[in-house]
């Protein structure tokens, strides 16, 4: 299969989900995320804001914020080919922005070197990962572009049925590890 083609295949697997499967694999793959040693050393998160069937983060989000964590969230801006990112509060306004992802309104962007001082672990949705650990997208490339610029913690979540074997392009990156709701897998 081509990479499209398993995208469109796990796209919908995905989406065949109930609510209630999403959530309790959701919550156990929050659960596996917390007892890792880079969440619990980290001070700083970079995590996505869930959208359509992915794995839910607002669990991990509130949780950081308890822990004093600081949360940044990837934004995307229209005629943009990078992320940008910027700090999420529990006060912050969040907008629809481009392919419906929940945006900061009014945020203040962060810069590559304020990002270098939180150094983050870096959250990142899958469509679908192989054993290496690489992962499919949505095939856009703004988190390959990302993570090809960054030396953090690289974290996929996904749902442990997203797994499919493919051959990276060269382009790809990949993860640290990817958690599923039956645990963590890693490459080292």
């Amino acid at each position: 299969m081509t990479k499209a083609e398993i995208r469109a295949a796990k796209l919908s697997e995905r989406a065949a989900l109930t609510e209630q499967q999403r959530h309790d694999y959701s919550v156990a793959i929050a659960e596996h995320l917390w007892a890792m040693p880079e969440y619990i050393m980290s001070g700083a998160i970079h995590v996505y804001l869930a959208i359509r069937e992915e794995v839910e983060t607002e669990h991990i989000i509130e949780r950081a914020w308890e822990e004093g964590k600081t949360v940044i969230v990837p934004l995307v801006e229209p005629h943009q080919s990078e992320l940008r990112h910027a700090v999420f509060t529990k006060g912050t306004v969040l907008a629809s922005g481009p392919y419906g992802i929940p945006q900061p309104v009014n945020a203040a962007l962060l810069s590559a070197e304020e990002i270098a001082i939180l150094a983050p672990l870096i959250l990142v949705p899958v469509v679908a990962f192989n054993s290496a650990l690489y992962r499919i997208g949505y095939g856009k490339g703004y988190y390959d572009r990302f993570l090809s610029t960054v030396p953090y913690r690289r974290i996929g979540l996904a749902y442990a049925m997203q797994h499919a074997e493919f051959q990276p392009d060269a382009h790809d990156v990949p993860l640290d590890a990817v958690v599923t709701e039956h645990g963590v897998l890693r490459r080292w």
